[in-house]
């Protein structure tokens, strides 16, 4: 049998077994957080997160070694507190907790602070504009169902071309001579087959000069 297959074979058999695995992940990652948030927080130094957080800055040593400290919910919150961002604690699967050991980076971890949460500091906005791009979805929907096959296919393609043309914004218009040959894909709105010497664009160029 293989050590993972036997660590597997005990994590499903021992209480014990499954406490320890996860007190050891969460022994290394809240450990990485707090040290990551420290440094990018304007409390640079470990004295200036315990005096925020009202700590001694040996609990905070501790807090960021891996293992040498039981943190408990209530510090978890007055750290949040003092960095000034949420704490979310959830249940999730074994495997969910081991991805997040595997893509967790210390360098890029951030969370953003209360005074620049948007979503939070303005939720009415925020709701609003949700609000009405899912009156916007539901009304096109409502339009598809109602249409026969051809129709349907017409009235996306047609949502295409426009989302298309928005994107192209044309602003200046073009002189094309009749030797010009010009594509358009109506999909995804490219230019084919323009011959440079043949087109003069610029402002105030009227068509058919």
């Amino acid at each position: 049998m293989s050590e993972r297959s036997a660590r597997i074979s005990r994590l499903l058999t021992s209480l014990a077994s499954r406490t320890s695995y996860i007190q050891s992940k969460l022994g290394i990652l809240v450990p990485s957080q707090i040290r990551s948030l420290r440094l990018k927080s304007n409390m640079p130094r470990q004295s200036d997160l315990a005096r925020e957080a009202k700590m001694q800055q040996s609990r905070i040593s501790a807090f960021e070694t891996p293992g040498a400290a039981n943190v408990t919910l209530e510090t978890l919150s007055r750290l949040a507190a003092a960095f000034r961002v949420g704490l979310v604690v959830a249940f999730v699967p074994f495997s969910e907790m081991l991805n997040w050991e595997t893509v967790f980076d210390q360098g890029t971890f951030n969370v953003t602070r209360l005074e620049d949460d948007v979503d939070f500091l303005q939720p009415t906005a925020r709701a609003a504009q949700v609000r009405r791009r899912g009156r916007r979805q539901k009304r096109f929907k409502s339009r598809l169902v109602q249409m026969p096959i051809q129709g349907r296919i017409g009235l996306q393609l047609q949502a295409t071309q426009e989302r298309t043309q928005m994107r192209l914004n044309f602003e200046t218009p073009i002189q094309v001579s009749a030797l010009n040959r010009i594509k358009l894909s109506s999909a995804a709105g490219a230019v084919r087959n323009l011959p440079e010497s043949k087109v003069a664009a610029g402002a105030g160029v009227r068509h058919g000069v």
